[in-house]
C-alpha cells in the first residue's frame, strides 16, 4: 500500500481505526507497535496523505478533523513490545497497591509496593516520551489540516 495516494492511505487509516477502536473497546494501553496493521511512519504518512486530501476537497467537517486528530496522537500510545509490557506491568502494580486494604506501613512490603518503586523512574520517562510525541502528532495533524484547507 502506497500511504501517498490518497485512495490507498484511505485504506491504511481504516485500518489503522479499526485497530484503535478495538483497543480502547478492550482497554489495551498501551499498544504494541506490533498490533499495528502498517508500520507507524506509514500510518503517519497515511494520516497526511488523507487529511490534507479531505481539508482541500472541503470534506473535512470540524467533528471528523476531532475524531481523526485524536487517532491520530493515539499513535503514540503504541510502543516497542517490551516498554509496552513495561507500561502495563506498571499501571497493574499500580492498581493492586490502590486496591489494598492494608495499612498504608504495611503496604511497603508487598509486591506491587516493590513493583512500583522500582519501575517508577522508568515509568516516568515513557510517559514523558509518549506526551512529547502526542503532541508533535497533534501539531502535525493541525498544520496539515490547515494547509489541505488552505491548498483548496
Amino acid at each position: 500500500m502506497n500511504p501517498d495516494r490518497a485512495s490507498q492511505a484511505q485504506l491504511i487509516v481504516t485500518e489503522y481505526l479499526r485497530v484503535l477502536e478495538r483497543h480502547a473497546q478492550e482497554e489495551v494501553y498501551p499498544g504494541s507497535l506490533r498490533d499495528l496493521p502498517y508500520p507507524k511512519e506509514t500510518i503517519r504518512r497515511a494520516f497526511e496523505t488523507s487529511a490534507r486530501a479531505l481539508a482541500a476537497s472541503g470534506q473535512m467537517s470540524e467533528e471528523m478533523s476531532d475524531y481523526l486528530e485524536v487517532a491520530y496522537v493515539s499513535l503514540a500510545d503504541y510502543l516497542d513490545d517490551e516498554l509496552a509490557r513495561l507500561m502495563r506491568e506498571y499501571h497493574a502494580a499500580g492498581e493492586a497497591l490502590a486496591a489494598q486494604t492494608v495499612a498504608p506501613r504495611d503496604r511497603v512490603a508487598t509486591g506491587a509496593w516493590e513493583s512500583v518503586s522500582v519501575q517508577s523512574r522508568l515509568a516516568g520517562e515513557i510517559a514523558r516520551a509518549v506526551s512529547d510525541e502526542a503532541e508533535t502528532l497533534r501539531l502535525e495533524f493541525r498544520s496539515w489540516r490547515g494547509a489541505g484547507a488552505a491548498e483548496g
